[in-house]
Parts: C-alpha cells; sequence; structure tokens
C-alpha cells in the first residue's frame, strides 16, 4: 500500500504542473462603461500561419463558444453571434493560403465592416489563432527509499540490524498543446482596433508506469488537449479584459 501512494503522489503532481491558467495581455482605448448600450457581434476566425490547423467542426466550436462568453461578459450590451451577423449580413471573404504553415479561415474587410455596420453592430469581434504547436517528451525516473540500520537486543546481547535500499523505476509519456491567439474589437465606424488580448495558453497530458525490477516499458502515449477545449478557456480569459 505505501508503494501505491508514492505512484499516487507523483501522478497528482505532474497533472498539477499543467493547470496553470491562460496568460493574458491586454490593450485599450475603452473606458469603463463604453460598451455599454453598444451592439456587438463576433466577426470569425482565421489561423494565421500555423502548422496545425483545428479543423472547421473545431473553428465553429470556437466561434460559438466566443459568442457565448461575449454575451455572459456584456450584459447590458447587445450582442449577436457570428451565425446570426453572418445570416444577416453575409459571411466576410475566404482567407486560405496553401502549403505549410498554413493560413486558413475568413478575413476581415471594408465591405463586411461596412456590412455589419449598415446592420448597426458597433464593434466587431475578431479572433486569430497564431499558434498551435503539439509537443511530445518521454522521461524516466528513480526513486529511492532507505531504512535506516536499527538495533535489537536478545538474550542481553545487542544485535545490529542494517538498512536497507529499494527503488522504485517509473517511465512517462506526455504530450502538450501550446496555444496562441489575439482577440481584436474592431470599431465598425472606423476600422480601427479599440481593444485587443493576447493570449498563451499550454496544456498536457501525462500517463506513467512502474516497476521495481527496472524500467519498464514505457506506458501508452496520451493524445494531447482538444484545441477547441483549450480555446473555450483562453475566450473567457479574454473576455475577462473587456471593460463592462
Amino acid at each position: 500500500m505505501k508503494s501505491l501512494n508514492i505512484i499516487l503522489w507523483v501522478v497528482v503532481v505532474q497533472l498539477v504542473g499543467c493547470l496553470s491558467p491562460p496568460s493574458v495581455s491586454v490593450s485599450t482605448s475603452l473606458r469603463r462603461h463604453d460598451l455599454k448600450g453598444k451592439t456587438l457581434a463576433v466577426g470569425g476566425f482565421t489561423a494565421q500561419n500555423i502548422m496545425d490547423y483545428p479543423g472547421q467542426t473545431a473553428e465553429e466550436t470556437i466561434v460559438r463558444d466566443a459568442g457565448t462568453a461575449l454575451q455572459k461578459r456584456l450584459k447590458h450590451s447587445r450582442v449577436l453571434t457570428a451565425e446570426a451577423a453572418w445570416a444577416a449580413a453575409g459571411p466576410p471573404p475566404l482567407k486560405i493560403s496553401g502549403g505549410l504553415p498554413i493560413t486558413i479561415g475568413h478575413k476581415i474587410s471594408h465591405d463586411f465592416l461596412r456590412r455589419t455596420r449598415a446592420l448597426g453592430v458597433d464593434y466587431l469581434l475578431w479572433i486569430d489563432l497564431l499558434e498551435n504547436t503539439v509537443r511530445d517528451s518521454s522521461s524516466q525516473r528513480v526513486s529511492t527509499s532507505r531504512t535506516a540500520s536499527s538495533y535489537s537486543t536478545r538474550n542481553g546481547k545487542r544485535h545490529s540490524i542494517p538498512g536497507s535500499t529499494s527503488n522504485t523505476y517509473y517511465s512517462y509519456e506526455a504530450a502538450g498543446r501550446r496555444l496562441g491567439a489575439s482577440y481584436s474589437l474592431l470599431d465598425t465606424a472606423s476600422g480601427k482596433t479599440v481593444w485587443r488580448a493576447d493570449i498563451k495558453f499550454t496544456r498536457g497530458r501525462m500517463n506513467s508506469s512502474m516497476s521495481r525490477s527496472g524500467f519498464p516499458e514505457p506506458p501508452a502515449r496520451p493524445l494531447p488537449p482538444e484545441d477547441s477545449t483549450l480555446m473555450q478557456k483562453m475566450t473567457e480569459a479574454a473576455m475577462a479584459g473587456l471593460p463592462k
């Protein structure tokens, strides 16, 4: 039972080390209450010069989550989802480049800003995915436990009991994902960015195996965290920086 406690302690330490929140940097010319009573819309998403495009389904999830987070943050503003804005104003133009790294998604155009402005939209939220990197790693570790020497007395004589040493061998397989994104709020009248949040986020998963007779076979390598799941956390962190 003691060795099981050691294994659980190691796994918990590794998992907690992966749970740091997204890092957020915000720049803005907006003041408090500037968005109160205004109409905002989610404009779209672009993956800019990255090696791994999340996929259309993940992109739709990221854009939808942005609308939900924006509505939750700005309860005194009118918020249109990208789906509603596109249905009324038409979608923004596509932006696609072949080869690696790739750029895929939509792009902001003066015509799209003009069309959303005609709907009464004051500000447009745009999401740029700037980094999507997956890294795998393997490692090994030895944990050594020792018992101290002691003494016992039998028939009036003192006897020495030598200490002992035992090793526990661990093998690890890990997969991590690093994301970087910017969230920009554009004034539809001027086309200028009035608020921007730059977010970086890294999360990983780890599997381990152990043995007392030498390093065990490596465990199965885990899949990295899903990009859309991490982007949801990043979106929530970005929206928390919007002035109410």
